[in-house]
């Protein structure tokens, strides 16, 4: 069953990539990158997609490496990111309510928004403990890193 999510994941993913387009800078006179923008949010997420993404897609991260992106509050400037993203891939599992809300607001009309670890990891499966309480109804948003989901 987890290698079935997983695969969903990746074929979501691919899907996107080969769906997706950008027109950036068609009247400065700069090269225009047509590759899809993939938004991310956490390193890790930023890390993954751009191993599977290479050279056929830009992806860029919203919270900087080293940052806590528990208390992460995102900058006016992310909008635009996720303004101009293709494809916005998030942890998921609570962990970045108010950048999903954010991308919400000012993605485009068919700019999905994966959440990778509400995905991948079936709510019974949520684990909460002294950091993510169950009362906040937050999980532990770590958990979908386990090579096991």
């Amino acid at each position: 069953m987890k290698e079935i999510k997983f695969g969903i994941l990746a074929a979501t993913l691919a899907i996107s990539l080969a769906a997706c387009s950008s027109g950036l800078g068609a009247n400065s006179g700069e090269e225009v990158d047509t590759r899809p923008l993939i938004a991310t949010t956490v390193s890790p997420i930023t890390s993954i997609a751009a191993s599977i993404a290479g050279d056929r897609a830009r992806v860029e991260g919203i919270v900087p490496e080293g940052t806590n992106s528990h208390t992460f509050e995102p900058s006016p400037q992310i909008a635009k990111l996720l303004s101009n993203a293709d494809l916005i891939l998030v942890n998921g599992l609570k962990l970045e309510d108010p950048t999903i809300e954010l991308a919400q607001n000012n993605k485009k009309s068919d700019t999905q928004i994966v959440e990778i670890g509400t995905l991948v990891l079936p709510e019974p499966d949520y684990i909460y403990d002294f950091s993510f309480p169950k009362e906040e109804g937050k999980p532990n948003p770590h958990l979908w890193t386990d090579p096991n989901y």
